[in-house]
């Protein structure tokens, strides 16, 4: 055994000793001897292929291997943690780190850029941009990293130096930047205002550990703003819409400004039945009868689908949008030997009405899989009907379904294909360092349309729609199959004439692709809030919050005793643009 495998062996089987002997409170039904014999069946076969496979492993890697095949038979919540992947958790829960106010991304083209710039921190301060691409880090070249090895490498201790070469389009050189690494407070509420007379808005993007804390100042912002103006305030728009979650106990605060104290706002049951524990309301509320909108997507995940769920259940609020994500399990982060962390979901959380909302049936998924069969019972993912407090029907195992369905644009083949080229991006790039300033009343137009399409062109720039590929492959079939040439020349021509089609597309969809670039330019200017708001007037399911709670008829309607959820339809209209985040 060579010195390699010690070191990494000797651990591993002192913490499988550990282990055994820490198992004495596991439940009647498991068998003991059946751990201990595992483990150590696991110890040996480890300790085997390390020594005396024909080659020489990596032993950590193996090992690690190893801990993700087993993990990987339960949810893809429950995961094995390294050093630096329990420092990203931290920064998740404590909503803190040190770096310089950047989050970086990669174009289509694989660069390391930067995405978006924090005003007050370092980067701001020094004049960085998005779009900026990152070429080296304290010296060192950064080509052929990941975009995880470069952010890691940006981060690091506060008040530490960090210098960065990158390259800005317009620039013949590359730019130097000296920086002093500061702590980052990571912003849980991005945006909050005022999005039509009397109505309040609050954007919120995570539920870090100051994230109830910053939703009552805001809260408490728009009512004051609401008094100074002499206005009523008629209504309040949380939007939760791309929101992943976190912290449970942010949730059940957050929802509390809402609803009523005492009020139950979620259960969690794990697999001891004795320690199920459920969460209420701790405070009165901020806001007790202003009619409220929460909008949620497929991205609402967590936490958010906590808030959303109280507030559909206790009857507090309507719901819009398209359903949740649909995650129903709650996790606990246990530290490991070493630095490391495992994350394992402990429990299922339930709304006041006792649903489950938890949307994939990982039992049934296995099973589908071919995965060894490791669940002893069969989960309870299933669609049954449960009552809000006012008596409206709701369903559980599949997220929160809104009560007002508004489904967002659709993304087109040429948008689809844009985005994925980074077109829009690098085009924002383009534009800002050709103009110094935004121009005055800058407004997205026709003229700015046809800079984007010689942009493309230039670029050549290129898609296939689905209607292309579909007709290619009865091409080939009609080739393959000796077709009659008269065919065969009359899907040509059709080719053709849909090629033609296809170039009027860019006109088309005028009205969206203006709206996509608007929001970009300013963002380059002015910054991400100014981005999100210009991109208000183009929000389906924003505007249709917002005729909602102008409605005190239909609101109430809405939650009313036979109401059933999901029977409501917000009216087709024509898409404009959507929501697209660089992350």
């Amino acid at each position: 055994m060579n010195r390699a495998t010690k070191k990494v062996l000797l651990p591993f089987l002192l913490l499988v000793a550990m282990s055994v002997g820490g198992f004495g409170f596991i439940a009647q039904k498991e068998s003991f001897f059946e751990i201990a014999r595992n483990i150590e069946l696991l110890g040996k076969v480890y300790r085997e292929i390390a020594t005396n496979y024909v080659d020489e492993i990596d032993v950590a890697q193996f090992m690690r291997a190893g801990i993700d095949g087993m993990l990987s038979t339960l949810d893809p919540y429950t995961v094995f943690m390294d050093e630096e992947e329990s420092d990203d958790i931290e920064q998740i829960t404590t909503g803190k780190y040190a770096g310089i106010g950047v989050s970086l991304g990669t174009d289509a083209d694989g660069r390391v850029m930067i995405m978006s710039v924090t005003e007050g921190y370092a980067a701001d301060k020094a004049g960085m941009r998005i779009g900026d691409v990152i070429v080296e880090v304290d010296g060192k070249n950064v080509k052929g990293k990941t975009l995880s090895e470069i952010r890691s490498m940006v981060r690091g201790e506060p008040e530490t130096e960090l210098r960065l070469k990158v390259e800005r389009e317009g620039e013949r050189k590359p730019l130097e930047f000296v920086l002093i690494r500061r702590e980052i407070v990571i912003k849980n509420v991005t945006y909050s205002g005022f999005v039509s007379e009397g109505i309040g808005y609050v954007k919120l993007e995570r539920f870090s550990v100051n994230a109830a804390e910053e939703v009552a100042s805001a809260l408490r912002a728009i009512q004051d703003s609401a008094k100074i103006k002499g206005q009523k305030l008629r209504g309040l728009i949380l939007d939760l819409r791309d929101n992943p979650g976190g912290l449970l106990d942010a949730a059940v605060s957050i929802a509390g400004k809402f609803v009523p104290q005492g009020s139950v706002i979620v259960t969690t049951k794990g697999r001891d039945t004795t320690k199920v524990r459920t969460y209420t309301s701790p405070v009165a509320p901020m806001m007790t009868d202003v009619p409220l909108a929460v909008l949620i997507d497929g991205g609402s995940a967590s936490a958010s689908e906590i808030v959303a769920g109280a507030i559909q259940d206790l009857d507090r609020g309507v719901i819009i949008g398209t359903r949740s994500f649909g995650k129903g399990l709650v996790q606990t982060i246990s530290r490991m030997p070493y630095n490391a962390s495992l994350k394992i979901t402990t429990a299922k959380y339930y709304t006041p009405s006792g649903r489950l909302i938890q949307e994939v049936d990982y039992f049934q998924r296995n099973k589908k899989e071919g995965k060894r069969k490791v669940f002893a019972i069969e989960h309870d993912t299933i669609h049954k009907p449960f009552r809000t407090k006012g008596g409206r029907i709701v369903y559980d195992g599949g997220g929160i379904t809104p009560d007002v369905k508004v489904e967002d644009h659709e993304y087109t083949a040429l948008e689809t294909a844009l985005y994925r080229k980074s077109a829009f991006l690098k085009f924002a790039n383009h534009y800002r360092a050709k103009h110094q300033t935004l121009p005055p009343n800058f407004k997205a137009d026709d003229a700015l349309l046809a800079e984007f399409k010689a942009f493309l062109d230039n670029d050549r720039f290129s898609y296939e729609s689905d209607a292309e590929k579909e007709l290619q492959d009865l091409i080939d079939i009609a080739s393959k199959n000796a077709y009659a040439d008269a065919l065969q020349r009359q899907l040509t021509d059709l080719k053709k004439a849909m090629a033609e089609e296809k170039e009027r597309d860019f006109y088309r969809q005028k009205d969206h692709l203006l709206a996509i670039l608007e929001r970009e330019i300013i963002t380059r200017y002015k910054g991400e809030e100014a981005g999100l708001i210009a991109s208000f007037k183009s929000d389906r399911q924003l505007n249709e919050a917002i005729e909602v709670l102008n409605d005190k008829a239909r609101y109430e309607t809405l939650l009313e005793s036979d109401h059933e959820i999901g029977g409501a339809v917000a009216p087709k209209k024509k898409p404009k643009t959507t929501r697209k985040k660089n992350r």
